[in-house]
């Protein structure tokens, strides 16, 4: 799994009648940079817009590991399932999963040298 930056922007309009769909807000979820300032760039244009906060969203994506180290899967009923946690960190967090089977702690993301924690 890996990090991945995302932004949600909400744009408002003063009035209904001043956009073409007739709706006051509207709420977007862009992958880049140039997507996000293409829609600024657009809200700073129209003088009926009156305000346009965005703010950055990090998602963990990619496939989930589905055994630990030792090979145990992660499918199934409450006694294969992991434990799930999360460990905050300085670069977003990572996902810690424990097997119920054996003493592995998996975290997701890799922890980097750049990270407040390490696996234990």
């Amino acid at each position: 799994m890996e990090w991945r930056n995302r932004w949600h922007i909400t744009i408002r309009w003063d009035r209904g009648g001043n956009r073409p769909s007739g709706v006051t807000v509207i709420e977007r979820v862009v992958d880049s940079p140039a997507e996000l300032r293409y829609l600024v760039d657009r809200a700073r244009a129209d003088p009926h817009v009156v305000a346009y906060p965005y703010r950055q969203i990090r998602e963990l994506v990619g496939e989930k590991p589905e055994v630990c180290e030792e090979g145990h899967p992660y499918a199934g009923g409450s006694a294969t399932r992991p434990v799930r946690g999360w460990q905050p960190c300085s670069c977003g967090g990572h996902l810690v999963l424990r097997c119920r089977l054996c003493p592995d702690v998996r975290t997701d993301t890799a922890t980097d040298v750049d990270c407040d924690v390490w696996p234990r």
